[in-house]
């Protein structure tokens, strides 16, 4: 079973825009407050705002508060080089459409927790039974909004507006040569987008930059994710110094203080070793890619100190206790729940615990 194969089976849970977002604000967590706010600001955006007099152009820097009105044009006067040259002159991340917000039609809505990496196909099927109309009438998006991790639920927001509104702004705009990478509704959540994946245009070399940019990011968040907590150990280990001499000079409490001193770096010392002798995660991606076969899939992969669960579907799920056990990573293997026979695609369903063994010396 390659990689790439595992990596499309946990898609649900494990998609790139995930994981992504994961990392980076894991990565964010261990910087100062500034620098944090510095570069998790929202990218550059111009807003093409409709009404039935004209368009309204405004830019937008750090989210919604942050708007500001740059133009205004009737729909006589509006000149398609005009709009082009304005639009290229904010050199925005993106170009977003931004319906009226009576329009809209906004429903939350509570889901299983597994239904988190397919949200719009999963409201997608329900369209006719949340509103009056058809999938095929609305332009929709969902955002996730609340989780609940003790009723393996989450709750999301449902946007949606009517197809002929949105085609009519967007042929509108077309008109002037202007194609919006984002259609949302005023006073909406951050990262509404109503165009369908398929809708969206693919600008190359702004796709690229950005790309450039991100890695970049990665890259110095990277290293200060590894220089800071030498630096903060540094620095605790020379204030911790100071304060013996100081008390050498007074007498009578060097002895506590340097125990406190040795006390501080045997627990560092400690909590480093505990975290290295734990398996990566992507130890555990790489051992569970080698152990299930082509034949078997995994629907959910959680990991939780030094346990596993996998939940999946395979043509004989007895058999995975054994590749499970067999693996160098994992023991205790067992089904947490009974096997059941799934009618779509003629397998075995499971749920299945493990144990991941610490990492050998």
């Amino acid at each position: 079973m390659s990689a790439s194969k595992l990596q499309v089976k946990i898609g649900s849970d494990w998609s790139l825009a995930a994981f992504w977002r994961w990392w980076r604000q894991g990565l964010l967590a261990w910087l100062p407050a500034r620098l944090r706010r510095a570069l998790s600001g929202v990218a550059r955006q111009v807003v093409l705002e409709p009404g039935p007099e004209g368009l309204v152009l405004s830019r937008q820097r750090n989210g919604p508060a942050s708007l500001e009105r740059v133009a205004e044009w009737s729909w006589s006067e509006l000149e398609r080089e005009l709009l082009r040259k304005r639009i290229r002159a904010e050199h925005p991340v993106h170009i977003v459409l931004r319906l009226a917000a009576d329009q809209a039609l906004v429903r939350s809505v509570t889901l299983p927790e597994a239904a988190a990496g397919r949200l719009r196909q999963v409201l997608g099927f329900e369209m006719d039974r949340l509103t009056p109309f058809t999938v095929g009438q609305l332009y929709y998006d969902v955002l996730p909004v609340e989780h609940y991790p003790e009723q393996r639920r989450i709750r999301v927001e449902l946007t949606a507006l009517p197809r002929p509104d949105v085609d009519h702004a967007l042929a509108a705009l077309a008109a002037v040569g202007v194609v919006p990478d984002v259609v949302d509704v005023a006073g909406c959540r951050v990262g509404l987008n109503l165009l369908p994946p398929e809708q969206r245009p693919r600008r190359g070399m702004l796709a690229a930059r950005l790309y450039a940019a991100l890695v970049s990011v990665s890259l110095m968040l990277v290293v200060a994710a590894i220089l800071l907590p030498l630096w903060q150990q540094r620095t605790l280990v020379t204030t911790l110094q100071k304060q013996v001499e100081t008390l050498q000079r007074q007498g009578g409490q060097v002895l506590a203080l340097q125990e406190r001193l040795e006390k501080s770096i045997e627990s560092s010392r400690f909590l480093l070793q505990k975290k290295r002798s734990r398996p990566s995660l992507i130890d555990v991606l790489r051992e569970l890619t080698a152990v299930v076969p082509d034949s078997a899939w995994l629907e959910r992969l959680q990991v939780r100190n030094d346990t596993l669960q996998i939940i999946g579907q395979a043509a004989n799920a007895s058999i995975m206790i054994g590749l499970i056990e067999n693996s160098k990573l994992f023991s205790g293997a067992a089904f947490a729940s009974p096997v059941t026979n799934d009618r779509r695609s003629g397998k075995e369903r499971f749920v299945l615990g493990a144990r991941i063994a610490p990492e050998q010396p």
